[in-house]
């Protein structure tokens, strides 16, 4: 008993010697400009729709994108694509606000939060949801995606 004790002593000391921590200074500032243009591109293409904004998803979003609806699914990038390609949802209505970046490995990784408020119509079904948004974004070979996309639902009308 007391080796699986000490054994997960050690795995804990070793694990908080391994932080995280942020990128600071103009290489930061770089990549936060960079990936919040995506975020500033991305509200009228939402509310534009359909396939202008179908084609936005596939050329941000990484093939095995992680997406986290507010209700805790998740749907895959081919399906999600889909869905706003065939008109089959719409947004009426997109307000973004409270964004946070967060700059990782010296600017190759940045995490964006904010909070987002969205009239949606799914097929004659209208709804209005507030989530807390994160979206994980990497830069691959000199380009950036989007790798995951999660939700969380603060109020839903």
């Amino acid at each position: 008993m007391r080796k699986i004790l000490w054994a997960g002593l050690l795995v804990v000391s070793a694990t908080s010697l391994v932080s995280a921590q942020q990128t600071m200074g103009p290489l930061a500032e770089h990549a936060k400009d960079q990936v919040m243009q995506f975020e500033k591109d991305k509200v009228p293409l939402l509310l534009q729709g359909g396939p202008a904004f179908a084609d936005f998803f596939d050329r941000v979003d990484a093939d095995d994108v992680v997406i986290i609806n507010g209700n805790g699914g998740t749907i895959t990038k081919a399906k999600h694509v889909a869905n706003w390609r065939s008109n089959g949802r719409k947004q009426l209505s997109n307000s973004q606000h409270d964004h946070h970046a967060y700059v990782y490995d010296n600017g190759n990784v940045v995490i964006i939060t904010y909070i987002g408020t969205t009239k949606d119509d799914m097929g004659g079904k209208v709804s209005t949801n507030t989530v807390r948004c994160a979206d994980t974004w990497v830069k691959v070979d000199g380009k950036w995606l989007r790798v995951v996309h999660a939700n969380a639902n603060i109020a839903q009308q």
